[in-house]
């Protein structure tokens, strides 16, 4: 397999448009992995009810051109998501309308998604068994996914594996947070995920990218590029080298190395545009993830786990920002989160810190931040 990259400096539509195109002609043509006639579901990247200008999403332009490009060889295109947080029509038509899908399907005839039914499918993955699946996935034909490169507060990256997160139906997640709270863990499941619902394409939103406090509260950053490959663990790992995240860093692509799924990087087929154009070696990371240093130090495996949970970031709200809306304690998967005078309060000893009240706070109220002391001695 290969990945292909190139410039793209906007999301003017003529544009993205052409760019797709040719990305499609580096892998070898659309008729390669889509055939007339066949049902595709397009999976992007929509989080929460998010701004194309908040980077958070997949950009509406990127969807648009990925769309047409399919339905113009006689597929029908379904566009799906199932977002963090309750998952009904009405949750969904907001959604749509405001990341832009309602636009897409203005613009080119396609379906967007309104059926929250799902199905319980077996799957024997390393870490797992079975999953909850939303029905147009398991129904579809093909499954193309349209990712955002981010970074992300608790899987330090997100992109075309963790964007299948979203096939599973909205408050069945935090269940998969809880029966996976560890990070590794976590990052194993989506990996199972990915291989069973096995997009045939996908594609990297890497105009502008988000860094910081990812994947909803970070800054936008520039990258100027567009991704493609029919492999998401390939275009992952090239993602993370290109923005200069580690492929120990990046937990997703660390598992997928492991299990094989993807050749070291120095061997990736890389087509398009030279990748080291694209080179970022300041981006920023999310302020939570584990102290690395520490599981070096051969000390007892009991102190080890104290120590990196007093040192690994943890939900803060500002009282300033913060409107009591509760979202935060809807969408808490250990219920953790109680509202207390309009204000969380948190129980950091239930936490097991996910992010996911940071994630889908709709004010940006939650930030991760370190304990002082512990950060002052390490200088983290």
């Amino acid at each position: 397999m290969s990945v292909s990259i190139l410039g793209c400096s906007s999301y003017e539509e003529n544009k993205v448009q052409e760019i797709v195109d040719r990305l499609l002609l580096n892998l070898g043509g659309i008729e390669k992995f889509i055939k007339s006639g066949e049902n595709v579901v397009i999976k992007p990247n929509f989080i929460a009810r998010k701004s194309p200008n908040d980077a958070a999403t997949t950009n509406p332009a990127l969807l648009l051109a990925v769309t047409r490009a399919v339905m113009a060889i006689g597929a029908h295109v379904t566009i799906a998501e199932s977002p963090g947080g309750p998952y009904n029509p009405t949750i969904l038509k907001r959604l749509y309308e405001t990341c832009g899908a309602s636009y897409v399907a203005e613009k080119t005839g396609c379906t967007l998604n309104y059926d929250t039914s799902y199905e319980d499918i077996v799957y024997h993955g390393e870490v797992r068994r079975e999953f909850s699946i939303i029905s147009p996935i398991v129904k579809a034909d093909k499954v193309i996914s349209v990712a955002k490169l981010k970074t992300h507060t608790m899987t330090c990256y997100t992109g075309a594996v963790k964007n299948l997160f979203g096939t599973i139906p909205g408050l069945y997640k935090a269940q998969y947070h809880l029966e996976r709270s560890e990070k590794d863990s976590f990052c194993s499941m989506l990996v199972d995920l990915c291989q069973y619902v096995n997009p045939c394409l996908s594609f990297i939103d890497a105009v502008v990218g988000m860094e910081g406090d990812g994947p909803t509260s970070g800054t936008p950053r520039e990258i100027g590029a567009i991704m493609a490959s029919a492999s998401p663990y390939e275009l992952d790992l090239a993602a993370v080298h290109m923005v200069g995240i580690g492929d120990d860093e990046a937990l997703t692509v660390k598992e997928s190395l492991k299990r094989g799924l993807t050749c070291p990087y120095d061997e990736l087929d890389m087509t398009g545009d030279d990748i080291d154009k694209f080179a970022i070696t300041n981006f920023k990371r999310a302020r939570g993830g584990e102290i690395n240093f520490l599981k070096r130090m051969n000390l007892p495996a009991g102190l080890t786990k104290k120590l990196n949970r007093m040192a690994t970031a943890r939900p803060v709200f500002d009282k300033k920002t913060c409107v009591g809306c509760g979202e935060c304690a809807r969408c808490c998967p250990p219920k953790a989160i109680e509202i207390v005078d309009h204000f969380p309060q948190v129980d950091y000893e239930s936490c097991i810190k996910c992010f996911c009240c940071q994630e889908l706070c709709p004010q940006k109220a939650v930030s991760a931040k370190r304990n002082f002391l512990f950060s002052k001695l390490f200088r983290i």
